[in-house]
């Protein structure tokens, strides 16, 4: 039996829903940007065009890359046992420091002694509550230090690796990083804005001639952190993919090899608001990082855009050193970006120590602490945590600038009553560092801050 047939709509009714469905979707497609963010409809601000973006490792790829790479000498059957390595157990030997695990096997270490025992004395020196320095060589990706302290909090085990606590600021140079690869802004083009220390609104995205008097370059707006001129610039020249890309390229959302396993760090750009878009590229939301990968992106950016995969055990041998049953060469990880943009985002980090934020930490006077230039990023935000506000306070560092032997991330996260700052553990250890070679000003002694001084951004 055939089914009845429907008479079809007689072809007014056609035609006017016809209508009706095409009102309705022009009203949407107004309201509605080509990604999905909602845009205000008399916006006089073209659509942004893709830039143009060299093809480099996909991360995935590379990871894997690198962890297969990374094997034994002569296929003998031995892998680092992670459980077992044990700093505390570690003693010097040819100034080296080496772990002797239950079986005999005498596991080389990358750390530098006093590297790391300086790292250790500036947390237990400054009443850290919670917080990480961790140091690495930018062209080896060897670890130099690695201290942390997490004083009655059981749960947060391994605080360097884990990636819970926003990147805050620091997520500015994968901003920065975005702009510069896209060619629609260089490094000495300027901006002039206001406001935002504290917040960004849609309000800030709108030039307002008569109360945008701080104009800086780009190169200035990192030193300061400047939110609004980097949520403008975002909101302006890039595109959610764009930034999105430039952060894959960090290895943000892949995993990284290393000894232990290591929490992946997120950046989540919006796509469907423009104001979670801005406030995403000034490091308000979005963002999670361990410190160890941020330590591994400052690094990366000072190795002129080559990321090293982290290595912790240089090599392992048993029968007194005769028998060798593991040994590590560097390992490329991946080109995060091309050397001629990390080049100019390193430049441009030397704002932060000159005169941004971690002018008063790495200048006295009108002299500085080191005898090198250092280029940084600090980055401070508040986060909940089981119903009670925790403030981060990040810096990152590399120095010297034009070569860099040494990229350091610290953190520090605490309550209201505030001990130290991250920049001031990045200052001390790389003063320590260079003190070696007559390369820090040793007059200036550190000086320690006070509870409750302020955040800086």
């Amino acid at each position: 039996m055939n089914a009845p047939s429907i008479d079809p709509k007689p072809p007014r009714r056609r035609l006017r829903s016809g209508f009706i469905l095409g009102l309705l979707g022009g009203l949407v497609f107004v309201a509605v940007d080509r990604q999905g963010s909602p845009r205000a409809a008399t916006s006089d601000m073209p659509a942004p065009i893709a830039p143009k973006v060299m093809p480099l490792e996909r991360g995935e790829r590379a990871v894997a890359a690198v962890e297969a790479a990374i094997k034994p000498v002569k296929d003998a059957e031995w892998a680092i046992p992670a459980a077992a390595i044990d700093f505390t157990k570690a003693a010097v030997t040819d100034k080296q420091l080496v772990q002797v695990l239950d079986d005999g096997t005498a596991v080389e270490l990358t750390l530098d002694p006093l590297l790391q025992q300086t790292a250790q004395d500036l947390l237990a020196r400054y009443r850290v509550e919670r917080g990480v320095i961790i140091a690495i060589r930018p062209k080896t990706g060897e670890i130099l230090a690695m201290a942390e302290v997490a004083d009655g909090q059981p749960s947060f085990r391994q605080v360097a690796l884990q990636a819970a606590g926003p990147a805050a600021s620091t997520f500015k140079l994968i901003t920065s990083s975005a702009l510069l690869t896209s060619g629609k802004l260089k490094p000495e083009d300027s901006i002039c804005v206001h406001g935002g220390e504290s917040k960004l609104t849609l309000y800030n995205l709108k030039a307002n001639p008569r109360f945008d008097t701080k104009c800086e370059t780009l190169g200035q707006a990192l030193g300061s952190s400047n939110n609004v001129a980097f949520a403008r610039w975002a909101d302006q020249l890039l595109r959610p993919a764009d930034l999105q890309a430039t952060a894959d390229r960090f290895l943000f959302g892949k995993r990284l090899p290393f000894v232990w396993t290591v929490g992946v760090s997120q950046a989540r750009i919006p796509t469907a608001s423009r104001l979670g878009f801005a406030r995403s590229a000034a490091g308000f939301e979005g963002s999670f990082a361990s410190p160890l990968h941020m330590a591994l992106v400052e690094a990366a950016i000072a190795n002129h855009g080559t990321m090293m995969a982290p290595m912790l055990v240089r090599r392992a041998t048993r029968d007194q050193g005769k028998t060798v049953v593991y040994e590590r060469e560097p390992q490329k990880l991946t080109q995060a970006l091309e050397p001629a943009i990390a080049d100019q985002v390193q430049q441009l980090t030397a704002f932060t120590t000159t005169e941004g934020t971690g002018r008063k930490y790495f200048q006295k006077g009108n002299k500085a602490r080191l005898a090198v230039t250092v280029g940084g990023k600090s980055g401070s935000l508040s986060a909940k945590e089981e119903q009670a506000t925790r403030f981060y306070s990040w810096f990152v560092a590399s120095a010297p600038l034009e070569d860099s032997e040494i990229a350091v991330a610290a953190l520090v996260v605490q309550g209201e009553q505030w001990t130290v700052k991250g920049a001031v553990l990045a200052r001390d250890l790389l003063e320590s560092y260079f003190s070696r070679s007559g390369r820090a000003v040793r007059e200036l002694e550190p000086e320690p801050q006070v509870q409750g001084d302020p955040l800086d951004e």
